[in-house]
């Protein structure tokens, strides 16, 4: 099959496609950094009055603020393809208003090449798909009454997703700031501590819990890709004693385990499944303020059609969490899994209804069953698979810290450019330690003046690691941009936190000596520097 059969885009000539005031249009760049799509780089009124957005929000923002997030995946994979064709292409997509309201929109997409600047960029244009309208009644036939649908519940539930995912990817590019910062100054602490004293067992509890802190900001990432993770056969009690070991520790409440021998398997992503157990954990600590035992259990069951349960004929293995706390009151129990029900005072009604969707992701259901003042007790049923478990390399570390660099004499000066200020520092830190000079700037336009200021001197920065999402001003692809303009062999790192293992590949096509995802660690850092230096 050729790659233009593939494409469901339709090529039509140029002259089909109106423009001017009326048309709405947007140039986005022609590569995606974030997990939203290409930037917008140009908006005109007509694209700011059909969004509902201001120019300047449009501006800046990722494509997928407008564009429909099940498509953009899809449209992202065809601009090289749609860059060797001069005509344009049209489709029909939704689009996305100011507020989370959907459209279906007729949109067109070309190339577009500008002298001043060699990057690719593409134009698109959109408007409203016309509705039609309705017949005019003749003398002998009565008029058709002509109804509005009200929106389907599926477009409602998509636009929620949609304005969910916005707010998920800058929250996860927020959180991986935060969790850079936790972690470097963790490594630094680690540096400084005698090993084998009491100090050194809390630390490694501290990185414990900070790679369960990371393994949620990547769900975070995937969830704003509609990526559904990776599927494998894992071992739920693995996931049972992690979860009651973090929840648990430094409170007043215990856990008891009771795992049944020769525990069937699950096949599924054991990064969600884990992400509803700690969900259910917490809601049960926090239903025993004054302290308590959560009882976790897990065991095989063979179900038939009649069941108890209202569960589907089957295999499977099953989960227990229960607590002896407030319990819920009748009224609410059937709306537990509701979304943006919930009856906590900051609660947002948001975790329950995402383990049930987890759960039913993977073929399981999720039951409940409480009485106040006695306790609640949720059954979590997963397919049982047959297959074997995939081989799991055991770690010389069983906790997952890397090993941690030993000082080195790294020579070289490192420019850090990054907006966050703990962030900067503690990566100075950690280059310090690693044996390089360094020194951190806040704005894209500082980075590109020092960098030209010390070009001119005997002491030449040797590398920068800048981030790719600085607000305001010159953003990373910009200062990129500049700095190739000052020397054009300039050894450039590039980090973020929408950064992800997959990242890699466009960037280095990019120029940049090399990617670092956050929150990255001592060793991470030691790598992409010494590469990047031997360029």
């Amino acid at each position: 099959m050729s790659l233009a059969t593939q494409v469901p885009l339709k090529t039509v000539k140029s002259g089909t496609v109106a423009t001017g005031k009326s048309t709405a249009i947007v140039v986005i760049e022609g590569r995606a950094l974030t997990p939203l799509g290409p930037r917008i780089v140009f908006a005109n009124e007509a694209a700011s009055k059909l969004s509902g957005y201001a120019i300047n929000s449009l501006v800046g923002s990722p494509l997928g603020l407008i564009y429909d997030h099940g498509d953009l995946g899809s449209l992202i994979k065809k601009l090289p393809y749609i860059a060797q064709r001069s005509s344009f292409f049209y489709m029909d997509r939704t689009m996305i208003r100011n507020g989370g309201t959907r459209e279906r929109a007729n949109w067109t997409i070309r190339p577009t090449s500008r002298v001043e600047d060699p990057e690719q960029y593409f134009t698109l244009t959109f408007k409203p798909v016309e509705k039609p309208q309705p017949e005019a009644a003749s003398p002998q036939q009565a008029p058709k009454r002509v109804t509005t649908p009200s929106p389907a519940k599926v477009e409602i539930e998509k636009s929620l997703t949609d304005s969910l995912a916005l707010t998920a990817g800058g929250v996860a590019h927020d959180f991986k700031n935060a969790l850079q910062a936790i972690k470097s100054n963790l490594e630094m602490a680690r540096l400084v501590t005698p090993s084998g004293g009491p100090l050194e067992a809390y630390l490694s509890s501290a990185h414990f819990a900070l790679n369960d802190a990371e393994s949620l900001a990547r769900q975070m990432v995937d969830f704003t890709r509609g990526s559904t993770g990776q599927k494998k056969v894992f071992k739920v009690c693995d996931l049972l004693r992690r979860v009651a070991h973090l929840c648990t520790a430094g409170s007043r409440i215990r856990s008891q385990l009771s795992i049944e021998d020769e525990l069937r398997h699950v096949e599924g992503d054991s990064n969600q499944i884990y992400q509803v157990l700690h969900n259910l954990v917490i809601n049960a600590c926090q239903a025993m303020p004054n302290g308590g035992t959560i009882h976790l259990s897990a065991a095989n069951t063979d179900l038939t059609a009649a069941n108890s349960f209202a569960v589907g004929e089957g295999i499977y293995t099953v989960i227990s969490v229960r607590d002896r706390g407030c319990g819920i009151a009748p009224e609410h129990l059937p709306h537990i899994f509701d979304s943006q029900f919930t009856t906590k005072k900051d609660g947002t009604g948001v975790g329950l209804a995402s383990c049930k969707a987890i759960i039913e992701n993977h073929g399981g259901v999720i039951r409940a069953a409480s009485r106040p003042g006695v306790g609640t007790e949720f059954l979590v049923f997963l397919p049982s698979s047959s297959a074997p478990r995939e081989p799991v390399a055991t770690p010389a570390n069983p906790r997952g810290i890397k090993p941690t660099p030993s000082p080195s004499d790294g020579v070289g000066k490192i420019l850090v450019v990054d907006d966050q200020l703990e962030v900067s520092k503690a990566a100075c830190g950690l280059l310090k330690h690693l044996g390089y000079e360094s020194m951190r700037v806040a704005t894209g336009d500082e980075a590109v003046r020092l960098y030209r200021d010390a070009l001119d001197s005997f002491e030449p920065i040797d590398a920068v690691l800048l981030d790719m999402t600085l607000p305001g001003g010159l953003t990373g692809e910009d200062v990129m941009l500049e700095l190739k303009k000052i020397d054009h062999e300039v050894r450039v790192i590039a980090t973020s936190g929408y950064f992800d293992e997959d990242s890699d590949g466009q960037l280095l096509l990019q120029g940049f000596c090399a990617v670092l995802p956050k929150p990255y660690s001592l060793s991470d850092l030691s790598e992409a520097v010494s590469h990047t230096l031997s360029v």
